[in-house]
């Protein structure tokens, strides 16, 4: 079992955690660090708990300093320091919440929400799109130009680097890197059981694929790959209409329904279950994802189905 830690004393150990994360502790601060440690039991095992925190979710090897869209340090600190906090507090027992909202996405420089697609411009001039349920962290250095995919899917369109030093553009994932070649491209993590995978498909240019222990892959325009830790796979031609969802679109060209499902139920909150007996029949047209209430009306209209809500996060669409 977890040793229960004071709520109080949690907080406080984070907001030192962070402030020691940010180099922001002189010999002074550091002195009073020790000095807060000792006053009391309870504040030693916070501190112990928040060390524990950071060594499981490689926090304190996290250049949480480096720039982020001229975001200043205080804010990062401040957007970092409740989630530590309810981490110190869960301790490992806890833990396993985070299959649900993962600690990446938590403290993450870029969010969408379910059902939100975000576009913005980087300091370089390079776009950066964001589909739904997306967490993304930007590092710019004069070294690297680096997004780090934390979960869902981005689409990049680099520009030219305005830095004298001509920085590559890089995209980490949990399985490895790709590294753009005057580009458009979009970066898919998924997560599973069996572990995560990346997707890669590229609209525009080449990227470099990188698994993290395989061998690098150049993927051209028009193919799209996968790949694990290990290795990518074989290059497979890019699916028509495959950003569509950058315009908020959803197409579907003779498509299983089972396929349509499974896209709109990224967009929104619950559970969306396909009966077997109707995973078959084919689907075609353009939706709107804003509204997939209404996008679920469509499909009924036009297919002999049946959409129940059992609940308001339970969608079964079954035989009519």
């Amino acid at each position: 079992m977890s040793t229960a830690i004071d709520a109080h004393a949690a907080h406080e150990a984070a907001h030192w955690m962070m402030r020691l994360q940010g180099g922001e502790l002189d010999d002074a601060s550091r002195q009073a660090l020790a000095r807060w440690r000792a006053r009391h039991p309870r504040n030693e095992a916070a501190w112990q708990r928040a060390e524990q925190v950071c060594r499981t979710f490689g926090m304190l090897s996290a250049p949480l300093a480096m720039p982020v869209l001229d975001r200043p340090a205080r804010v990062q600190r401040r957007a970092t320091l409740k989630p530590l906090a309810v981490l110190i507090v869960a301790g490992p027992a806890g833990w396993a919440m985070l299959k649900v909202a993962p600690w990446q996405e938590w403290t993450a420089d870029l969010r969408t929400a379910t059902g939100e697609i975000r576009h913005l411009t980087l300091a370089d001039g390079s776009r950066l799109s964001l589909n739904t349920a997306s967490a993304a962290d930007i590092g710019f250095s004069a070294a690297l130009r680096l997004v780090h995919l934390r979960a869902g899917e981005i689409h990049v369109a680099t520009a030219p680097d305005p830095h004298p030093g001509r920085r590559p553009f890089i995209v980490r994932t949990s399985n490895g890197s790709v590294r753009a070649i005057g580009t458009r491209f979009t970066v898919r993590q998924d997560a599973s059981l069996l572990g995560a995978r990346t997707h890669v498909a590229v609209a525009q240019g080449a990227v470099e694929v990188r698994p993290a222990e395989g061998r690098p892959v150049i993927l051209q325009a028009g193919w799209q790959a996968s790949f694990d830790a290990a290795a990518a796979s074989t290059p497979q031609p890019l699916a028509p209409h495959a950003n569509a969802w950058l315009k908020g679109l959803l197409y579907a060209d003779d498509t299983p329904l089972a396929d349509v499902l499974a896209q709109l139920a990224r967009y929104r909150h619950g559970v969306v279950r396909c009966d077997p007996a109707v995973a078959r029949l084919r689907v075609s047209g353009v939706y709107q994802l804003r509204d997939t209430d209404a996008l679920l009306a469509l499909l009924q209209a036009s297919l002999p189905i049946r959409v129940r809500r059992p609940s308001r996060f339970w969608i079964s669409v079954e035989p009519a």
